[in-house]
């Protein structure tokens, strides 16, 4: 066994956010009666990918990520709507969802059938991926779920995977492999702890930046390949 230790990040890894947001948004559009514009889904995309990346680097708070975005979109469109009455609607609607990637809970309850161990660690809000995992019945399959919101760290910073780490024993770091989407935080957070890491990368996106993964997968499932 390669890697005893399996670090899953959760949103756009395992779970379908892209499928879970347009599903939320859509329903607060039609709460605050703005007109489904698909032009509309791309610009708060666009902000949201842009308010999270600042969270990440330490810019913003998670107090401010969750009305900044609603705030800026609102700005972008023309239009208000109070974006603190907008955030809480969508955390809500967004809180409700368990789309899943294509093979992903085949995939955990491979790994747990040949004895790997599974962690989960997201720098999602707490509000939210408490209850989709709760929702997906999935945290049974994972020994330790770091949620940054919770611990108030959050990937790539080193204090995130020392957490995670605390979670579990600290095993050999040679035992690990963190897998994920994100080159800024899973990659990123994953070499600079010194552990082997695996891009999941369904897109085909190619990496312009200065992270470099162990492994590069296309298929979640080809994760077996690896491990």
């Amino acid at each position: 066994m390669k890697y005893q230790w399996i670090f899953f990040d959760a949103d756009d890894t395992l779970f379908d956010f892209k499928k879970s947001a347009r599903h939320a948004l859509s329903c607060t559009f039609e709460k605050f009666n703005i007109k489904p514009d698909p032009l509309y889904f791309q610009i708060y995309k666009d902000i949201n990918n842009e308010t999270w990346a600042a969270f990440e680097r330490n810019e913003i708070t998670a107090i401010e990520l969750r009305y900044i975005r609603f705030e800026r979109f609102m700005d972008a469109i023309g239009e208000y709507r109070d974006p603190a009455e907008m955030n809480s609607y969508y955390l809500q609607e967004l809180s409700q969802t368990d789309f899943m990637i294509d093979g992903a809970r085949a995939l955990v309850e491979e790994l747990l059938d040949n004895d790997h161990k599974l962690c989960l660690i997201t720098n999602g809000l707490k509000e939210v991926q408490r209850p989709r995992i709760k929702k997906a019945d999935f945290a049974h399959y994972f020994e330790c779920i770091v949620v940054s919101d919770e611990i108030g760290v959050s990937k790539p910073d080193a204090g995130f995977f020392e957490h995670a780490f605390s979670g579990i024993g600290h095993p050999s770091k040679d035992e690990v492999i963190v897998v994920g989407d994100s080159l800024n935080s899973d990659i990123q957070g994953g070499n600079n702890f010194g552990l082997h890491t695996c891009w999941y990368n369904p897109s085909g996106n190619t990496n312009l930046t200065k992270h470099k993964p162990t492994y590069e997968i296309d298929r979640i499932k080809r994760l077996m390949e690896i491990i």
